[in-house]
This record gives C-alpha cells, structure tokens and sequence, in this order.
C-alpha cells in the first residue's frame, strides 16, 4: 500500500498516551473519502461510516478503536504541519517518478476561494504548484500567504525542495524576478513572462520587437481550430541581445521572445501581444514551453475546481485546508498515473462509484 507506507513517514506530535487512532489510517480514511468525492470533513466522516466494511476488508484498516470522530479528523488535519507533509509528498514524487530531461515543468499560483470568509477577514488560501506537463501530474505545492506578493520567495523555495535538473521551468510576471531567475537557472533553462512589474525592460523589448527585424530572429507559426475559432500564432525568438544594459544580472539570459496571437471568431479578428525573458535559444522548444505554460489553466487548476471541488472546500482553518488539498493533488496524481481510462473526469467519476477500482488506484504499489 503506497500511500499508507506514505503517510507513516508524516510525524505525530501528539500525545502518545491521548492517541487512539494512528495518524496513517486518519489519514487513509481522508484520501478514501476525498477520492469518493466528499469536500467536507463531515462528508469524510459519513463516508466512513457508510463504508467501514470496506476500509477493513478492502484497505485492510485495522482500527481498533473504531473508526475516528469527526472531532479527531478535523483536530489531526488541524494540528498536522503543512509543511512537513509537503516534504512527504515531494520525496514520494521524487521515488515514484522520474522528470524527464529537457521537459517541461510550469510554476503557477492558484487560490482556494472556499477556503477564505471575506465578511471576517479571512484570505482565501493561495498554493504555488510546480506542474510537470509531460508526466500530467503536481510534483510540489508551497502555500503563499498572499497572491500578489508572496509567490516570490516561496518560488525561490520551491526550486530548491525540488531539485530537478534538466528542465524548462515557465512561469508567469510575477515570477520574472533575477534572484528566481538565479535558483533556476543553476540546473535549468526558462521562460519567463515579462509584464508592467519591469515597466523600463519591458519598453526597451518592445522596441526591440518593433525595430527591423536583424538576421538573428527566428519565427515559427502555428495554427488551431476548433470551438467556432481560428487561432494563429507568431513565436519570435531572437538572440541578438548583447545591447541590453542589464543582461549579466539575469543568470543565462540567451533571448527576448514575442508571441503574437491572432484569434478569429464570427469574422472579427482579436489580436494579443506577450513577452518573454528566456535562456532557449530554439524557437520550436520556446513556442511548446509558453503553449504548455498556457495548458496548465485547463490540465490542473480547471480539473481541480471541477473535478475535485477545490474551490468548494469550505474549511477555514489553514493547516486543514492546505492539507486537504495536499491529499486532492495526491488524488490527482494517482488517478492521471494509474488510470488506463480516457480521461481524468472518467477516472475520477470511477473512484466515485467503484469500491474496487478506488481501492486499486489509491492502494496498488
């Protein structure tokens, strides 16, 4: 059983004269119930009861004591560091898996809106993820105290827990920053978003864009169709750089890029323009790179809220809540690496229903 191997590594700081349930089959019965679709720690509980029989005979939970209250659920997910299960799950993803060279890993934010009670003052929770595009699956999340500010350090943080090496690691403005720009690149390569928060860099690449184009800016052109729309788009990579005062500061800068995206709809035409800092010097890696970068809104945070309730999870208290959602991306991963079903929204409807097939993609080494 992986998972339960898994969480005996979480460590318990509660009293050991006070404990009658283990916070391994505790935790267990979470992912169970949260794999069957409950967002609420009640709903967990009620799972549970229905479904004791199955945890024993099944998962083979021992509980000697019963299956644990409600009370104990919320106090052990409550009282259980973040942090520390983190780690947990950054070294099981690190043993079960291996992230493939030159691949491409996107670093975004994503808030918990269910999480937060505006009328009392409480933020919504916000986690930075780490998100592998060819595996489909989370191989980190760090929460973030605030949206706007906080991924930052957080990011610098994130790099270093995961050490991959190899990679392309996209990430939005936000994210453009030298000092991330520094942990990245001493293993891997970027591209990074370049907006308003480096308003002078930003002018000077623009006008760089809008000069006659030099012998040393490569274009590559895609198309898509589909949902009543035409969408071309232009990636324009050039290296032709040495210009730019400030280039020895971020670490392996290679090349400015643009993307220009032409979408038609009902015969009127939409135009969009982005830049991008980057240390790629092939315009085809740059072009999969910002197209990945885009795909995470769909593959991850939309399969997040729809699929697995993350916005609907209404637990205010901030160890809960971010614990829970450690074990929803568990779930995640699970499902998209051991489901040999179509799609994800099949795998998970499957969990719903199917005892066997939950206890298979939970539970199966």
């Amino acid at each position: 059983m992986v998972e339960g191997i898994l969480f005996e590594q979480v460590e318990d700081s509660r009293q050991d004269w006070k404990v009658k349930h283990s916070i391994s089959e505790i935790l267990m019965v979470v992912m169970c119930g949260v794999s069957a679709g409950e967002r609420s720690i009640y709903g967990i509980r009620e799972f549970a009861r229905l479904k004791e029989q199955w945890l024993r005979d099944v998962i083979g939970l021992k509980l000697p004591n019963g299956l644990p209250s409600y009370d104990t659920v919320r106090r052990v997910l409550g009282m259980l560091d973040p942090k520390q299960f983190q780690s947990v799950f950054i070294r099981w993803i690190e043993e079960e898996l291996d992230i493939p060279v030159g691949s491409y890993v996107s670093l975004d934010g994503k808030s918990l809106r269910g999480s937060g009670l505006k009328e009392v003052g409480i933020d919504p929770l916000h986690l930075l993820h780490a998100y592998s595009h060819e595996l489909g699956v989370v191989i980190g999340q760090m929460e973030c105290s605030s949206e706007k500010t906080n991924e930052i350090p957080i990011a610098e943080r994130l790099i270093q827990i995961l050490k991959i090496k190899g990679v392309i690691i996209t990430a939005d403005a936000m994210l453009c920053q030298k000092e991330i720009v520094k942990k990245i690149a001493k293993d891997n390569d970027y591209i990074l978003a370049l907006k308003g928060n480096h308003p002078l860099m930003e002018q000077e690449v623009k006008d760089f864009f809008l000069s006659p184009a030099p012998s040393t800016r490569i274009v590559h052109t895609t198309f898509d169709k589909g949902h009543g729309r035409i969408e071309r788009r232009i990636y324009s990579l050039d290296t032709n750089i040495e210009w730019f005062e400030d280039k020895k500061e971020w670490k392996h800068l290679a090349a400015f890029g643009m993307v220009e995206s032409i979408v038609t709809r009902k015969g009127k035409e939409c135009r969009e323009i982005r830049y991008f800092i980057t240390s790629l010097t092939d315009v085809k890696q740059f072009a999969k790179g910002v197209r990945s970068h885009w795909a995470i809104e769909n593959n991850l945070h939309w399969c997040l809220d729809v699929l697995f309730s993350d916005d609907a999870c209404t637990v205010l208290d901030r160890n809960a809540a971010e614990n829970l959602a450690i074990i929803r991306r568990i779930v995640y991963n699970r499902i998209k690496m051991l489901s040999k079903m179509d799609t994800l929204s099949m795998g998970k409807r499957a969990c719903i229903y199917d005892d066997n097939f939950r206890a298979q993609i939970l539970f199966s080494c």
